[in-house]
């Protein structure tokens, strides 16, 4: 290649890539950084093209780092870096260099957007919507600001704020995706499920692409009691996008759905039953409000109004649930202080559901791998619309600890594969797609690792929608890998803890895991794991 200016050189490269062009965006980034190897701009212009490239972040990231190292003032710089930070699921890092970024250019509406879409992936949503807010200020056409806001305001519980905004991001740009699914997310909040289907079909017609829309659909119908019309649209998106992980899951969880069988061996819990007993009797003082979340069998409700609450609001969000438990408080005598309400939490009001925010918040939310689906929104809701600032909320905190599993005879049908010389691969599709229970008291099984604790939760304060990390685990012991076995600890309070690992017959939750293909191991090895939850589920995984 001639030498040519640098300048005429960066431009080539930018007209190559917006032409689609790598190979030779590379070729003038190259001899650009050959005849100037410090040209900050030259450095950016790299990650980018290779960023367009795919599947190699971190060579991208390591140009723009440098880049944005090399020209500290340069806040496009920071910018770029912080984006690919975010694609990359770093979102703490990207926040932070989003801030500076700002700090070089408070005018920009795009990064101040991009900060805020950070620090809302980080949970920190009154600081997001400052960011949206402060994006619109300068560039108040901005629609994905619009939007934006409107998804922190939901996860303040601002819920009528937050429809303005995707109502009005909508208005202006008809074919703006994001604002009719999560119109239809807010609509499925607030159990309007006919607006839902709408809103959600609307998504799905604006962008056929719109993966999230069709699993999101599915679960309004099955709500809706239409499991067959529910299927086969879960079916149609999997054979359009067979890779989907989520549409999948969605797929696999519709096909393994049944009216749930745990809640007669879960009031036979001796140890959950005492533990929930001696953190409602330290917690509830005579004459308090409780509210309770999950009714069920109406056990907790009863406990809470034998330990001196003045009256307890429960909700049941499955009507057969509550009319039992309406029967159940009144053959033991609490009628008069125990109101069952067959509704999601979600729809409750302060002012006539509740007479006025709750002084004892308790839930039993938690499946056998501690995070139940939707879980941590319900709580944060709770928290932000039904109880007090002081209130006293049980269970107050989790621990969720792991261990490396050898279990040969459940990882035989986790999946499903021959059994008995027989091909039964294609009933695999009915086992459900979650981690499989395993009673750590009954199953043959070795420990091929010391147990480590795997995440932490808060149920008291708010907490980030989405965690991943990779720990290194150290193995003890020759064997095979199955998978990972998990369990967890609840924290009560600061005094009572119910441990899922009981090898007590009564525990219904016993222990998870979660399977993957077998890795073959000797003392001294580590492993690397990564570790994260969802608004789903925890999941472990090697890498």
């Amino acid at each position: 290649m001639t030498t040519e200016p640098q300048s005429a050189l960066l431009e080539q490269a930018m007209q190559a890539i917006a032409r689609i062009d790598l190979a030779g965006a590379r070729r003038y980034c190259e001899e650009a950084l050959r005849q100037r190897p410090d040209d900050a701009a030259a450095m950016h212009l790299m990650g980018i093209m290779i960023h367009h490239e795919g599947g190699r972040s971190n060579d991208a990231l390591a140009w723009l780092e440098r880049a944005a190292a090399q020209d500290a003032t340069n806040n496009k710089y920071q910018n770029s870096y912080g984006v690919l930070l975010f694609e990359m699921g770093r979102f703490e890092e990207a926040a932070q260099a989003f801030y500076r970024s700002t700090n070089l250019n408070g005018g920009d509406g795009l990064i101040w957007n991009n900060l805020g879409n950070a620090l809302l992936r980080l949970g920190q949503a009154e600081d997001a919507e400052r960011c949206f807010r402060q994006s619109l200020a300068v560039m108040p056409g901005l629609i994905s600001a619009i939007n934006n806001l409107g998804l922190a305001l939901k996860f303040q519980g601002q819920l009528e704020k937050a429809a303005i905004c995707f109502q009005e991001a909508a208005l202006h740009q008809p074919d703006f995706v994001d604002a009719h699914f999560n119109l239809g997310e807010l609509a499925y909040y607030t159990d309007d499920m006919d607006a839902a289907v709408r809103y959600f079909r609307r998504a799905i017609e604006v962008d056929p692409n719109c993966r999230p829309a069709y699993a999101s659909l599915a679960q309004v119908l099955h709500d809706q009691e239409k499991p067959a019309e529910a299927l086969t649209l879960l079916q149609d998106a999997v054979r359009r996008f067979p890779e989907d992980g989520d549409l999948n899951f969605a797929l696999r969880l519709q096909l393994s759905s049944m009216i749930p069988a745990w809640h007669i061996p879960m009031i036979n819990d001796t140890e959950r039953n005492r533990a929930y007993d001696a953190a409602l009797r330290a917690a509830v003082k005579p004459g308090d409000l409780v509210l309770e979340i999950g009714t069920g069998s109406g056990l907790v409700s009863m406990m809470a109004a034998r330990a001196g609450a003045g009256r307890v609001v429960t909700c049941e969000v499955l009507p057969a649930l509550a009319e039992a438990a309406v029967e159940t408080v009144a053959r033991n005598g609490f009628s008069d202080r125990i109101t069952v309400i067959a509704k999601k939490s979600t729809q409750l009001e302060v002012g006539s559901d509740l007479p006025e925010k709750a002084d004892v918040f308790v839930s039993e939310l938690v499946n056998i791998g501690m995070l139940a689906p939707n879980m941590l929104q319900v709580l944060s809701h709770a928290r932000q619309n039904l109880v007090k600032p002081e209130c006293k909320i049980i269970p107050a905190a989790a621990r969720v600890y792991g261990a490396l599993l050898e279990c040969p005879h459940l990882a035989r049908i986790n999946p499903v594969r021959e059994i008995e010389g027989f091909d039964l691969s294609h009933f695999d599709r009915f086992r459900s797609p979650a981690y499989a229970q395993i009673d750590l008291a009954a199953d043959p099984h070795r420990f091929l690792s010391a147990p480590f604790t795997a995440l932490d939760f808060d149920f008291r304060h708010e907490m980030a929608l989405r965690e991943e990390r990779r720990l290194l685990v150290s193995v003890r012991e020759t064997g095979v890998v199955h998978g990972i076995v998990f369990w967890f600890d609840l924290f009560m309070d600061e005094t009572t803890t119910y441990h899922s690992n009981s090898v007590s017959r009564t525990n219904h939750w016993k222990q998870a895991a979660e399977f993957f293909t077998p890795i073959a191991v000797a003392p001294g090895d580590e492993l690397a794991i990564e570790v994260g939850y969802d608004n789903t589920r925890i999941w472990f995984k090697p890498v």
